[in-house]
């Protein structure tokens, strides 16, 4: 069953018509909504959350929690991340075995309309399926509002600034609110406390950073990350930036193939826009990348994502420094 994401954002108890729920896309920020919300409304669930890769190494581990009811809860939850058709067997052998108590969510990227898991989801009346398309300005305008509707001082300039400031990825925009949310909970907004906050001023070097490893500059990257200090708090802020450019390029290169015309006329056909004063940084990099270096770059960031999120003991710091010299080797045409 095809449900419509904004539909279920709006009310996230539709989902407990279906045994199980497929959700796909790119726009991370709106899974990760819908994940908070699921976890709040089952804060008496015992949850489960599976990757893909421990679902290959176990092939009965799926079907072994479905059978098996929650010893201390009356419900159970399961979510499976980053799942694909290699997982379609396991998944499909679970679902056989209908369990009302628990309900299952699985989250993948993209899905091609030839997905045997997608097709499954679709044709299945207990299943459910929706995509989580890219936002544009007008879903962000309204997400920002929704978001911080009960703040004083709220103004149009100032959601404009959230949204720019973010590259227009709602990932990097609910980091934002949270901190807004936090520092203005007693108190009126104001732009000058909000440019503060939005570490604007860090936010522009760290692209400079990500431009200039785009653009292969070695000598100039050595000379940015000696003098900058990446905060540990905002590592996931970096890792998004550098997806979000790289994601750019690739369907800037795929509107050219596509339509057979040059970068400059495709770059004006991409959504979201890209700013007038980045055209010039971007065309350049074009010229660097072929669509499978960027590809097999967005699966090094994703990694590198992973680690982090594994880890988090590790030297966050560290690991962007060496993903950063990485991909400046790359765009410098030496392989990782």
């Amino acid at each position: 069953m095809i449900l419509k994401s904004y539909i279920v954002e709006q009310n996230v108890d539709v989902l407990k018509n279906y045994q199980a729920t497929l959700i796909y896309g790119q726009n991370n920020g709106i899974k990760n909504d819908i994940k908070k919300k699921l976890k709040d409304k089952n804060e008496n669930a015992e949850i489960i959350v599976f990757f893909e890769d421990e679902v290959l190494k176990n092939k009965d581990i799926l079907y072994k929690n479905i059978i098996n009811e929650s010893l201390f809860n009356k419900e159970k939850i399961i979510f499976i991340q980053e799942a694909s058709d290699k997982i379609y067997k396991e998944i499909f052998e679970s679902l056989e075995k209908e369990n009302k108590n628990i309900k299952i969510y699985i989250f993948s990227e993209n899905l091609e309309k030839k997905s045997k898991l997608r097709n499954l989801f679709e044709k299945n009346l207990k299943l459910a399926i929706f995509p989580c398309y890219e936002d544009n300005e007008r879903t962000l305008i309204a997400y920002v509002n929704k978001e911080l509707k009960n703040l004083n001082g709220l103004s149009g300039e100032i959601v404009n600034l959230i949204i720019s400031n973010s590259n227009m990825n709602r990932v990097l925009i609910q980091n934002e609110l949270k901190k807004i949310k936090s520092f203005f909970l007693e108190k009126k907004i104001n732009k000058t406390e909000i440019l503060e906050i939005l570490n604007i001023k860090s936010n522009s070097n760290f692209d400079e950073i990500r431009d200039s490893a785009l653009n292969g500059e070695k000598k100039k990257i050595n000379n940015l990350l000696s003098e900058i200090d990446l905060q540990n708090e905002d590592s996931f802020f970096y890792l998004n930036s550098l997806n979000y450019r790289v994601a750019k390029l690739k369907d800037i290169i795929k509107i050219s193939k596509g339509n057979n015309v040059k970068y400059e006329d495709a770059i004006e056909n991409v959504r979201p826009p890209i700013f007038w004063k980045d055209k010039p940084i971007v065309i350049n990099q074009l010229k660097k990348w072929s669509l499978e270096s960027l590809t097999q770059s967005a699966i090094k960031i994703s990694e590198t994502e992973m680690l982090m999120k594994k880890n988090s003991f590790l030297r966050y710091d560290v690991i962007i420094k060496d993903l950063i010299i990485k991909l400046t080797s790359r765009a410098s045409s030496i392989s990782f």
